[in-house]
């Protein structure tokens, strides 16, 4: 009894924990700047996204922050049929780079599937 009453609360709290995570991100206007590329936030969404052997690998759909100013993040929508996963990936923004006037993710397939799903 004991044993599955401590099961029921692990189940739980991870449960808790799950939410509070996808809770804990807001949504930037699109006036916010993105000081990591220069730009606004209306600016970044819809940039396309590309692997480090300039692929298209998706695209920007949300900017994310820890507060309404501070961007912290960017949702990414991976385009169908390639290694990643056709989801939108919350992906941190220390993890791209702007080069030769493309976004490049410095995460390989097997990163980005350890990353948070985004439900929005």
């Amino acid at each position: 009894m004991l044993k599955l009453k401590h099961s029921a609360f692990l189940a739980a709290a991870l449960a808790s924990a799950t939410a509070f995570a996808q809770g804990a991100w807001t949504k930037l206007e699109d006036n916010v700047q993105v000081p990591a590329f220069g730009a606004t936030v209306d600016q970044v969404e819809d940039l396309d996204v590309h692997n480090a052997s300039g692929t298209k690998i998706g695209e920007v759909d949300d900017v994310l922050g820890t507060d309404a100013s501070t961007p912290s993040a960017l949702v990414v929508e991976f385009e169908q049929g390639g290694a990643y996963p056709k989801q939108e990936i919350v992906v941190p923004l220390d993890q791209f780079t702007w080069e030769n006037n493309r976004l490049i993710l410095n995460v390989d397939a097997e990163g980005v599937s350890a990353m948070e799903i985004w439900n929005d």
